[in-house]
């Protein structure tokens, strides 16, 4: 079978670590190329849309366990006796372990499956927040924290990565943006949640709360969601390994196998991929040299600026309301709902929008989209048809994050902040989803290792823009600290004409660069 070839050539031949981070362009464009008859998925709509919903679910993790400690933050410290600062360290070191952790879990995923990874990151997790709950001093608070962000953070990665087990380019803008409309989501519900529970239960309980839903997701994830890595069962056909089947997965393909002892011919096409005993080693190397290939590296480093201007908005916002309007924890915690509500609303709309400029570019060169086998990548102008919607959301996230400065500053009523929330969200939704999106198509085979590069990245600058915005503030004020952050990713925007431009072109001779290794190795 195809999906068996298609394993083999996914292993890393001689140590060559460029040649590892780029196979999924080769295998991917081979494999369309070979055989355009194999259906991309085997697995029914209905088992599609449980995927979607579970893995939204997992994706709410780490974005929620990041907003739903802000409302937080000023009780934590007054407990403590620290500064405001001193707490939102506690909040960069979170971002910081976002930028490392995705790099070994979204390689391994992709290497031993999703399964096996969901249940160690999910431990954890668990792990950290029990911790947390019950911890006492703030040395305890920072290391736990870097641990509930190792556990939680790979969600969004293999997130992504499982979208792209099951669907092809022509569909895929759709099911990626939902599990980013699922992390944007999280700031509309969390920090109200997080408010509620620390208003009225004290701060330790939303670390309980998050222990008591992670454990929901584990009861049902264990025995119901089926493996999807395609290094491992391929387009769905192939059994799982013991290590990664789930009860019913486990069921059903036993069942098959006893139906069909009476056809020995058929059996060896249902015999399980063999996965090493051992654990192997994520290739952390491979996934950083992603970042050096020109049309990444550049998309990446404009989303990134993007990003960290977006969440230097939102980790003030907390003491802003509360200092300004006199707030509680509760009504500082509704404050956020504008946002997350916008980008709901923009990533929804992205995601629409996404499969619609795909079909229409397929048009204009005489192309029919195929949703069940997938098009050609090597040939298929697959930057024009997503970079071309990042202008209209680009424009709206610079005036929106120019605005917020001047806005508190004006101490306005606070109708005006919440406005500006919302379109910021739905300005910052949009490109993110299309990138995410873009990133997959560039590197199908290797989903959970792009969707880490790119969470380094982003989660980087972030981190950087969190430690750092306060003390800007408190230099320049809100104004002009934010005028200077419009400015910056304003001024990085051409990057993404430069890889709508060029981009075919470099996308090509990495093909070009990474096919001659390829054959010399075979």
């Amino acid at each position: 079978m195809s999906g068996t070839s298609s394993e083999k050539t996914s292993e890393p031949r001689g140590g060559n670590v460029n040649g590892t981070a780029n196979q999924g362009i080769d295998e991917a464009r081979n494999n369309d190329e070979q055989s355009t008859s194999e259906v991309h998925s085997v697995f029914s709509p209905r088992t599609k849309v449980f995927l979607v919903l579970m893995t939204v679910f997992s994706t709410l993790f780490s974005p929620f366990s990041s907003f739903i400690y802000l409302p937080a933050i000023t009780p934590i410290a007054e407990s403590y006796g620290r500064s405001i600062a001193d707490i939102n360290l506690s909040v960069t070191i979170y971002q910081v372990m976002q930028a490392v952790a995705p790099l070994f879990f979204g390689d391994l995923s992709d290497q031993i499956g999703r399964r096996p990874v969901y249940v160690i990151t999910f431990v954890i997790y668990l792990g950290a927040n029990i911790g947390l709950a019950l911890q006492n001093n703030y040395a305890a608070l920072m290391v736990l924290r870097a641990l509930q962000s190792t556990g939680s953070s790979a969600t969004v990665a293999i997130g992504s990565a499982v979208m792209a087990d099951f669907t092809t380019s022509a569909d895929r803008g759709g099911y990626i943006t939902a599990v980013q409309a699922s992390v944007m989501f999280a700031p509309a519900l969390a920090p109200v949640l997080g408010g509620i529970l620390t208003q009225f239960l004290g701060w330790r309980s939303t670390f309980w709360f998050l222990t008591i839903a992670a454990g929901v997701f584990l009861i049902v994830y264990l025995p119901f969601v089926p493996e999807t890595a395609r290094n491992i069962v391929g387009n769905g056909s192939i059994p799982p390994p013991r290590l990664n089947a789930s009860l019913t997965s486990a069921y059903q393909w036993r069942k098959r196998r006893q139906d069909l002892e009476s056809q020995p011919g058929n059996s060896e096409q249902y015999q399980p991929k063999k996965i090493p005993k051992r654990i192997p080693i994520p290739n952390v190397l491979a996934a950083v040299l992603i970042m050096l290939e020109k049309d990444v590296g550049t998309l990446m480093f404009f989303m990134s600026l993007f990003v960290m201007a977006n969440y230097a908005m939102l980790v003030p916002l907390q003491d802003v309301i509360r200092r300004q309007y006199n707030f509680n924890d509760l009504q500082v915690g509704l404050c956020y709902i504008p946002y997350a509500v916008g980008s709901v609303v923009g990533a929804t709309t992205v995601g629409k929008l996404l499969n619609w400029n795909y079909a229409r570019v397929a048009r204009s060169i005489g192309v029919s989209p195929d949703r069940k086998r997938g098009d050609n990548m090597r040939t298929f102008p697959i930057e024009r048809a997503r970079l071309d919607l990042m202008w209209p959301c680009t424009i709206l996230a610079v005036g929106m994050i120019i605005a917020w400065g001047w806005v508190v500053d004006s101490g306005t009523s606070l109708a005006a902040p919440l406005v500006i929330l919302f379109f910021g969200g739905a300005g910052l939704s949009g490109p993110v989803s299309i990138l995410t999106t873009l990133l997959v198509d560039l590197y199908p085979m290797n989903p959970g290792r792009v969707s880490s590069t790119f969470n380094l990245t982003r989660a980087t600058l972030s981190a950087v823009g969190t430690a750092v915005v306060q003390y800007i503030i408190d230099a320049w004020g809100y104004g002009f600290t934010y005028l200077f952050m419009g400015c910056i990713v304003l001024a990085a925007s051409p990057c993404i004409w430069i890889v709508r431009r060029w981009g075919p072109k470099w996308r090509e001779e990495r093909y070009q660069r990474f096919k001659r290794p390829a054959g010399e190795g075979s």
